[in-house]
């Protein structure tokens, strides 16, 4: 099996996704979607297709091709770049990842190519590429432009499969699963706290604000919730200097002490910090005004922490609603202070809760399952392919 994957070289989550496919003894190459100098170190041993010059992540056996040495890194350069790697290594199914970069790269490669790539292409669903950007005015007609040219199409939730079919996409449908692969159970269990998730005194904060993220209005529910968080700790992470230093003012005010992940990259943690602060807290707090399962999610439900989620994620597809999370309007202070509230002070909600969600982890967010779908649809739509071709 040849594969070309065009995504973001620097991001964690194809990182992720490509390890799954280690032992396959396929040949895979990564098209970076981006002008990335800096590949991301979990990388796996691929052969990576920069546009500008850049070196292997040390230890990770990937192989670095050179970029055309006076290349042109405008659109239609990289288009020309990628069709060159696709002429090269002829691959058995071209797979973008994320449809406003990877996806329009392939795009601009079929339209050059009057429709054709010589292989089946898949476009995989990231956040919130159809769920918000599907619908807004200036970028709608894109992403419903990807959405009816590509031949398949992968998404974290059934939600985002229904709303691809309103917007044009008329073909199969590789799976549904995580954009990263899932969890590994196994390593999350090890680094669980001990005991019964009600003895915890913490609480996980997601820290993104702005445009899309509504940490500020988490901010204002634990305010709210004073009474009953003193001596407790507020562990933020994805956050900012600016956002960090307002948390640690509010956390001052309702007697907290305030911490913050930070990691190798700008607002990144590594990944077993991130696992073992949700495996030490007893809520989990995500707020985005859009969204998909929301990784940060994923690795509540599996640590044991409460997820309290924002109603713009697919969570509820995962878990239920009012057993193994809360569900809430992100921008509606009242319902999250409410919620945080109740996850607080209802030691049976939140230790179930914990149990449901440790189950519904090992049935449906296993990395060793997404594994086995992944390399089972990839094999099936390189069949279909050849059968179709024959």
């Amino acid at each position: 099996m040849r594969l070309v994957v065009v995504g973001f070289a620097a991001s964690v989550h194809v990182a992720r996704c490509l390890q799954l496919l280690v032992d396959t003894g396929w040949d895979v190459h990564l098209f970076d979607s981006q002008l990335e100098p800096h590949p991301h170190p979990e990388l796996p041993p691929v052969t990576l297709h920069p546009a500008v010059p850049c070196d292997p992540p040390p230890g990770s056996g990937v192989r670095v091709a050179a970029p055309p040495a006076d290349a042109d890194r405008g659109f239609d350069g990289r288009v020309e770049h990628l069709l060159a790697v696709l002429d090269d290594v002829r691959p058995d199914v071209v797979h973008s990842h994320e449809l406003q970069h990877a996806g329009a790269l392939v795009a601009g490669a079929r339209r050059r190519r009057n429709g054709g790539l010589g292989a089946p292409w898949v476009v995989t669903n990231w956040g919130s590429d159809v769920y918000w950007w599907g619908r807004v005015r200036t970028r709608a007609p894109f992403i419903r432009s990807v959405l009816g040219a590509c031949d398949w199409y992968g998404a974290e939730c059934h939600r985002d499969v229904a709303l691809a079919r309103a917007f044009g996409f008329r073909g199969r449908v590789m799976g549904v699963w995580p954009v990263a692969g899932g969890i590994d159970v196994d390593q999350a269990a090890a680094l669980r706290a001990p005991g019964p998730t009600s003895a915890r005194r913490a609480i996980a904060l997601k820290g993104v604000a702005g445009a899309i993220g509504c940490a500020e209005v988490a901010l204002a529910a634990i305010e709210r919730c004073r009474d009953l968080l003193d001596g407790w700790e507020l562990c933020v992470y994805q956050a900012n200097d600016a956002f960090t230093e307002q948390s640690a003012a509010i956390a001052e005010t309702v007697g907290m002490r305030c911490t913050r992940l930070s990691g190798p990259a700008a607002n990144e943690s590594a990944h077993e910090d991130v696992l073992a602060m949700h495996g030490r807290a007893r809520v989990s707090i995500g707020l985005n005004r859009t969204d998909a399962l929301s990784t940060s999610f994923l690795e509540a439900v599996a640590m044991g922490a409460f997820p309290v989620q924002s109603r713009s994620s697919c969570g509820a597809e995962l878990t239920p609603p009012g057993r193994g999370a809360l569900f809430v309007r992100p921008s509606d202070v009242d319902e999250v202070a409410a919620a945080l509230r109740r996850a607080l002070v209802d030691d049976t909600l939140v230790d179930d809760g914990a149990a449901l969600n440790e189950r519904l982890a090992r049935e449906h967010l296993d990395r060793r399952r997404t594994r086995a779908r992944m390399v089972d649809a990839y094999e099936r739509i390189a069949v279909d392919a050849m059968v179709e071709a024959a």
